[in-house]
């Protein structure tokens, strides 16, 4: 009679463990040859796709808190104190001002400095001189 191996890890599961194993050992391997890790670059970009939704319902949030007859944001000086808020400023009161958002890239360019070109920093006289003694 044939015995069968009845553990929860038999051969069929230990050969689809090692191919994974292997599979993910030969990504790691390819990834180094050419200098890059792929783990992680998959790492960052889980983490700001996280990020980014967070970010996302974040700003969903304020919109939606900012809701009203006016939902526009007013800046506006209370009591001698500056406010900014779309209920407190109302339009009575002659210093409120209406603040207007916009997007915009906050990344600036880097200016890279010019390098002159010098003068030489041999004589070309002593390097034909060191050029004989060598020959």
């Amino acid at each position: 009679m044939l015995y069968r191996q009845r553990g929860a890890l038999n051969l069929y599961w230990v050969a689809i463990i090692s191919a994974g194993a292997a599979a993910l050992a030969m990504a790691a391997l390819m990834s180094m040859k050419n200098e890059r890790n792929l783990f992680a670059e998959g790492a960052d970009k889980a983490k700001k796709m996280a990020i980014d939704s967070g970010a996302q319902k974040a700003l969903q949030s304020v919109r939606d808190s900012v809701t009203g007859n006016d939902s526009r944001m007013k800046k506006c000086i209370i009591k001698g104190k500056t406010v900014i808020s779309n209920t407190d400023c109302l339009d009575t009161n002659k210093t409120t001002k209406v603040i207007v958002i916009t997007e915009g890239n906050v990344a600036q360019s880097v200016k890279v400095p010019v390098v002159t070109a010098g003068e030489a920093t041999s004589n070309p006289l002593i390097d034909k001189i060191i050029e004989k003694q060598l020959q």
